[in-house]
């Protein structure tokens, strides 16, 4: 069956290169395409995103030369402006290296140049194909018919923002661990993990951590309100810690607050670079903490079962839909973190909030000795009840990540 036939429709795609004789041979071989056609090209990066728009198109392949080898660059930041549409990136000399930089950019792949209408369509096929049993695997009773811009696959979703409307719930210690099992090199399931600590003036990060919180997003401060940085500069603005996990933290001051520009460009920066951002929001719904609920694909709300919190995350959930963040993306996770917190089930905290609840953190009294020893679950206490908890709750949105062949003890010994 054809490609438009399976999809009831023939996809486009716009091409980005500065060779003006190979987008001429590009219109020329896909006239008359059934499966794939080309909605136009162009040498000017800002000129893709209205070509996508005007034409409704589907993919966008950018040429790894263009303007001196950026082109990888280029492909990242349209992959992440724009999550619905394929980006491929075209290389004559296509390398390992390449395809991983890309992939951590969030590009689907790279294609060999130059390639033919059959070629490009047969890529395209077998990448939606293997994404379709990607999500049948992850959920046969619910996955989604097939589609053109589906975003599935191991390293989605790239960003989660980790949040709660009430302090003291343990939402640092959630996003700190999920970020260090991410990053663990004994995982399988291994990714290129970036945690962003948007709690300005707390420090609970570090701390949890066991590291000096520096740099700060304040280091970011130059760079306010560009759209992405340098990869090369952002590298040196992140710690990397020697579990393999990068870091920005948090000022310590709280007079000198993080604005929603620096938020905006510090995580567009991160999103193309790492296969999953974690962002370890205040309590409080600043601008910064909203720039991260916008930005992110999954919202994980720690919330703890009690009457008080539940009125103050129903109060929260309502100002959050005002301000336009998509409830469809927001998923709650129950911690029990102290003796006799458990007034409420899991079950009767979806009801109570109507929203999908993920699972539920059991009380761990290695939590406390760890942080006494500034040392994370995740690598301390892997196996205990609130690290297996949390790796099973979210094991639907970060698949394979409980999978822990062997022990591994907290490198800083």
């Amino acid at each position: 069956m054809a490609l438009a036939e399976e999809i009831g429709r023939a996809l486009w795609f716009v091409a980005l290169d500065d060779d003006a004789a190979w987008l001429d041979d590009l219109n020329d071989m896909f006239v008359g395409c059934a499966d794939l056609r080309m909605a136009g090209g162009t040498s000017r990066v800002h000129d893709v995103r209205r070509l996508v728009a005007e034409n409704g198109a589907d993919l966008v392949l950018v040429d790894h030369g263009l303007a001196g080898a950026s082109g990888t660059v280029a492909a990242g930041a349209l992959a992440r402006q724009m999550p619905a549409v394929r980006v491929y990136l075209m290389a004559e000399s296509p390398t390992r290296e390449l395809w991983e930089d890309a992939r951590r950019r969030g590009v689907r792949g790279v294609i060999r140049k130059p390639f033919t209408p059959e070629a490009l369509v047969r890529r395209v096929r077998e990448d939606m194909d293997a994404e379709a049993r990607q999500t049948e695997a992850l959920d046969p009773a619910t996955a989604p018919p097939r589609a053109a811009g589906a975003h599935v696959g191991a390293d989605a979703p790239r960003a989660i923002a980790v949040f709660s409307f009430k302090g003291g719930v343990g939402k640092s210690l959630v996003a700190a661990n999920l970020a260090v099992a991410a990053a663990s090199a004994v995982r399988p399931q291994r990714r290129q993990v970036a945690l962003v600590d948007a709690e300005e003036g707390v420090g609970t990060t570090p701390t949890l951590l066991g590291v000096a919180g520096r740099p700060t997003l304040l280091d970011w401060s130059e760079y306010e309100g560009e759209r992405v940085v340098d990869p090369a500069i952002a590298g040196r603005k992140l710690a990397q810690l020697r579990c393999g996990l990068h870091c920005v933290f948090a000022p310590g001051e709280m007079d000198r607050a993080v604005s929603r520009p620096l938020m905006d460009t510090v995580l567009g920066t991160l999103r193309g670079m790492f296969g999953l951002v974690v962002v370890d929001c205040a309590p409080q719904v600043t601008e910064a903490v909203l720039s991260a609920l916008q930005q992110c694909t999954t919202l994980l709300l720690v919330v703890e079962p009690t009457l008080d919190c539940l009125d103050k995350v129903r109060r929260g959930v309502v100002a959050l839909q005002a301000a336009g963040v998509g409830m469809a993306k927001l998923r709650v996770l129950v911690n029990q973190g102290r003796p006799g917190s458990g007034e409420y089930t899991a079950a009767e905290v979806r009801e109570a909030l109507g929203l999908q609840v993920l699972g539920r953190l059991p009380f761990d009294p290695e939590v406390r000795r760890c942080v006494n020893r500034r040392q994370p679950l995740a690598l301390c206490a892997e196996r205990g009840p609130f690290m297996a908890a949390l790796l099973r709750a979210v094991d639907g949105i970060l698949p394979g990540l409980g999978q822990i062949p062997g022990r591994r003890w907290w490198p800083w010994g």
